[in-house]
């Protein structure tokens, strides 16, 4: 009996993969474990979804998703891509709110991937050494020397860590900060 039934469910193995991730950290987590789910099946749609319209931009472009607000952040061709893409998040049932943060066309030449990668490792040590930061409740990319911070902090006090870690790294111009507070009622 339960080999019939992982032989059935044997196509749904990267959602049950990825929804038990989200279990394992979702404890720790502000959100609480049912957002955590709801926001990673949101996640997974808009990504099939990109997949389905243009294989290039999947891999040039990530999405985060936090209380069911999108972020779209990295590069893209064309105006008409950046559109397409805000369009896409809105047909997913459970999106409240989305932030195109794709920039039009790639400036990056491998000096400026170079300072995007090692402000990223700079943030990402930051906050996990500060005791102060729950650093699994944030996520982080560096694009074009711009940092965009998406996650939930428990209260104003950590998001403020969070976001002065950020605009301390070392090649950072300007810090785009998407965290919401754990009380927020959106």
């Amino acid at each position: 009996m339960i080999i019939t039934i992982l032989f059935v469910f044997q196509s749904c193995g990267p959602i049950v993969g990825t929804v038990g991730m989200v279990s394992l950290g979702a404890h720790s987590k502000e959100k609480g474990i049912g957002t955590s789910i709801n926001d990673n099946i949101i996640k997974t749609k808009i990504s099939n979804l990109i997949f389905k319209l243009d294989k290039n931009l999947i891999a040039d472009s990530k999405v985060f998703v936090n209380n069911g607000s999108v972020l779209f952040t990295g590069k893209v061709r064309n105006p008409q891509d950046k559109i397409e893409l805000t369009k896409l998040a809105w047909s997913i049932k459970g999106v409240k709110e989305v932030s195109n943060e794709l920039q039009i066309s790639d400036k990056s030449s491998i000096k400026n991937i170079a300072r995007d990668i090692a402000s990223l490792g700079e943030i990402r040590a930051r906050i996990i050494s500060d005791k102060a930061i729950n650093s699994l409740n944030f996520s982080i990319d560096v694009v074009n020397d711009k940092a965009y911070l998406v996650g939930v902090a428990k209260d104003k006090a950590e998001m403020i860590r969070v976001e002065e870690h950020a605009s301390s790294a070392r090649f950072v111009k300007e810090v785009y900060n998407y965290i919401i507070l754990e009380n927020d009622t959106r």
